[in-house]
C-alpha cells in the first residue's frame, strides 16, 4: 500500500497550485431504462490500491455495523471494507458485487476498504472548480455530500462526499471515541495564557462532523474559536479584522473547497500583516511527504485528524513559541 515518488512529486506540485488529482467513481451500475448513476469523487492522494472486488474474499466481523461488510487481507494486513452503496442508500446484487471495485483508501493512517461500482477514472481539478454542497435536484443524499464539481468538458455533477461523517457512522467505536475524547479533556493539564484565552482560534474545515468535533476541544479547554466551511471564508475573514492580535491560531485543514489549505497557508504567508500568525495544519492526509511540504511551505505545525491529546499539546507548543500569547 505504497504510494510511487512520481505520484508524490505530481501531487506536491498540483497542491501547491491549488490543485488537485480526483478519482471518481461510481456506487451503482447502469440498470436498464434507469437514468445514469451519479458519481463521486475521492482525492487520489488519499488512495493506495484500486482492488478487484471478487480477488478478496470477505470475512466476517461479529457485531460489526452493518455498513462494515467484514475484512479483507491485503499482503499480511486486514482492513475493514464498508458498503458504500449501503451508505449512499443502495443496494448490491450478487452478481454487481463480483463486478464490482475495493478502493483502499488511508485517513489519518487508518486504512480501508471502500465498496464501489465502477473507476471512471481520474481528473485535475483547481480547488476553485470545487464548490460547497448545495441543495441537488438529483437522487443523492445531501448530509452525505461536503462539496462537488463537474467532469472534465461536461455539465454531469460529481459529488464529493464527507467521508469522516462516512468513518464516525460505520465505526461507531471510532466516533465515541474520537466525541468522548473531546468531552474528557483533563482540564488540569492545560495551562493556556490569558493572551491565549482572550484571542480567538479561528479554523477551516469544510466536514461538519469534524467543525463540531473541534468546537467541542476548543468550548472544553476554554478557548473562543470560530470555524469556516472553506480557506476563503477564513481568509477573507482575517483580511477585514482590523487587530489580529484578536486571533491566537489558525487550524486549516488540506482539502476544502475554493481554496485549499495549501492557499490558506500561502496566501497568510505571503501577507505582512498576517505572516506572523501560528498556522496548524488539521488534516486526514498524514504522510511524512504532506508533512514536510506544508512546513517548507510556511505552516508551524502538522497534526493528523482526529487526536484530542495532539491538539491541546500543540496549543501549548504554540503558546511556548509565540511570545504575544505566552
Amino acid at each position: 500500500m505504497s504510494t510511487t515518488l512520481a505520484q508524490i512529486e505530481k501531487t506536491a506540485n498540483l497542491s501547491k497550485n491549488n490543485q488537485m488529482s480526483l478519482m471518481i467513481f461510481q456506487v451503482q451500475f447502469q440498470k436498464e431504462n434507469a437514468r445514469p448513476p451519479s458519481y463521486y469523487g475521492m482525492n487520489v492522494f488519499k488512495v493506495r490500491e484500486v482492488l478487484e472486488g471478487r480477488s478478496y474474499e470477505v470475512a466476517e466481523m461479529p457485531d460489526s455495523n452493518p455498513l462494515i461488510e467484514g475484512m479483507i487481507e491485503l499482503r499480511g494486513t486486514y482492513l475493514p471494507v464498508i458498503d458504500l452503496p449501503k451508505w449512499m442508500g443502495f443496494e448490491m446484487t450478487e452478481e454487481e458485487r463480483e463486478k464490482s471495485i475495493i478502493i483502499v483508501a488511508d485517513f489519518s493512517r487508518n486504512f480501508i476498504g471502500l465498496r464501489v461500482a465502477h473507476i471512471h477514472g481520474v481528473e485535475e481539478k483547481d480547488w476553485t472548480e470545487i464548490h460547497p454542497a448545495g441543495n441537488y435536484n438529483v437522487d443523492v443524499n445531501r448530509n452525505q455530500i461536503v462539496n462537488h464539481t463537474y467532469l472534465d468538458g461536461s455539465e454531469t455533477l460529481c459529488y464529493i462526499l464527507d467521508i469522516e461523517k462516512l468513518l464516525i457512522e460505520a465505526m461507531p467505536v471510532m466516533a465515541k471515541k474520537i466525541f468522548s475524547s473531546a468531552k474528557e479533556v483533563d482540564k488540569s493539564q492545560i495551562q493556556l495564557s490569558a493572551n491565549m484565552k482572550k484571542a480567538k482560534v479561528l479554523f477551516a474545515e469544510d466536514s461538519k462532523s469534524i467543525q463540531k468535533y473541534m468546537k467541542m476541544v476548543f468550548e472544553q479547554i476554554g478557548l473562543m474559536s470560530e470555524g469556516f466551511d472553506n480557506g476563503r471564508l477564513l481568509l477573507d475573514y482575517i483580511n477585514k479584522l482590523e487587530d489580529l492580535n484578536e486571533i491566537s491560531v489558525v487550524f486549516t485543514d488540506l482539502e476544502m473547497p475554493v481554496a485549499s489549505g495549501h492557499t490558506v497557508i500561502k496566501e497568510l504567508r505571503n501577507n505582512p500583516r498576517t505572516r506572523h500568525l501560528p498556522i496548524i495544519v488539521h488534516t486526514s492526509m498524514t504522510s511524512d511527504n504532506n508533512s514536510r511540504e506544508v512546513i517548507e511551505m510556511g505552516a508551524n505545525y502538522f497534526i493528523g485528524k482526529v487526536d484530542t491529546d495532539l491538539i491541546v499539546k500543540t496549543l501549548h507548543k504554540v503558546q511556548q513559541d509565540f511570545p504575544r500569547l505566552a
